[in-house]
């Protein structure tokens, strides 16, 4: 998309939009995906840390009550991490949601203007499809480009 044509410009800038609409996208997927994944460690954690606690330790000794102390404290300071890491996919999420809300990407109304603007005349649907088409690889050039 390396045109200077003025009246490519209109397809230009939908094309940027489109993969930055494309990007913030998918940082938002991936966001929700990493705290989908620490949730069930999470989860995983607590029924550890509840099995820890429903020990039986009726004829432990000093030195087994200690080492099962020990567990249940490494267990809760994941526990804690864990958490951590949850309220900052959670700010993720949120920041990742209002960069999609901030980065709408272009409707057709937008393409059929750029369109229009670079034959000097109306395009009809088929015209639009078809363009959507041939600029979908172009999008995905550009989201990867902007991908850091």
């Amino acid at each position: 998309m390396n045109s200077k044509s003025k009246k490519f410009a209109g397809v230009q800038a939908y094309v940027t939009q489109a993969a930055a609409a494309k990007n913030a996208q998918a940082k938002l997927d991936a966001a929700n995906a990493q705290l989908t994944a620490d949730q069930s460690k999470l989860d995983a954690l607590t029924q550890q840390l509840a099995d820890l606690n429903a020990t039986d330790t009726t004829g432990f000794t000093p030195e087994q009550q200690a080492a099962l102390d020990a567990q249940k404290a490494d267990v809760q300071a994941q526990i804690d991490a864990q958490n951590t890491a949850i309220t900052a996919d959670n700010q993720a999420i949120t920041d990742a949601q209002t960069e999609v809300t901030n980065t709408p990407a272009p409707d057709d109304a937008t393409l059929d203007t750029a369109l229009q603007d670079m034959a000097n005349k109306p395009v009809d649907q088929e015209v639009t499809d078809w363009a959507k088409g041939v600029l979908a690889d172009k999008i995905d050039q550009a989201a990867a480009a902007a991908t850091p």
